[in-house]
């Protein structure tokens, strides 16, 4: 059995644009299904860093880039840090998907967001490690943000993630 892209098939044509488009929203309908499965590893990830900095993550975040609908797994917008799930069930299982990803990762970091990608397994396995990397790279992130002058260093508590 010969398996084909959607793209495939229809520069072959074996399936028109309007089949094409039906398998498109169906295929992307489940991706999204697993991904907000509650035991996801991106359902894991919004849960944990959104109670931790309740006032300051936001997941699915929508606006990243302006003229793209990204959605960020979780983001931190007042200092522009985007945690992922890298996995390759998003990201790897066609080259096409890791390419788009990689574009989607250069934008980003054009618009002044620093990815930082977590595996699906460190998700899954050692959320408190997980966290604790969070932490540092928000720690790096907010001094860098005060010495520029874009908050005040009084604007978030350490650690807390809580407005002061």
């Amino acid at each position: 059995m010969v398996r084909l892209s959607t793209r495939e098939a229809l520069a072959r044509g074996l399936i028109d644009d309007a089949e094409a488009r039906r398998i498109e929203r169906a295929r992307l309908a489940r991706r999204h299904q697993r991904a907000y499965a509650s035991d996801s590893p991106q359902s894991v990830l919004q849960r944990v860093v959104c109670a931790r900095w309740p006032d300051e993550a936001v997941s699915e975040y929508v606006g990243a880039v302006p003229w793209r609908r990204f959605r960020l797994d979780v983001a931190f917008p007042a200092i522009r840090l985007c945690i992922e799930v890298d996995g390759w069930e998003h990201h790897g299982r066609f080259k096409s998907d890791f390419k788009r990803d990689r574009d989607r990762v250069r934008l980003l970091q054009v618009c002044g967001w620093r990815v930082f990608p977590f595996y699906a397994s460190e998700i899954l396995r050692d959320t408190g490690y997980v966290l604790e990397m969070i932490a540092e790279m928000r720690e790096v992130l907010l001094r860098e943000a005060v010495a520029r002058g874009d908050i005040n260093s009084g604007d978030m508590t350490r650690g807390s993630g809580r407005h002061g």
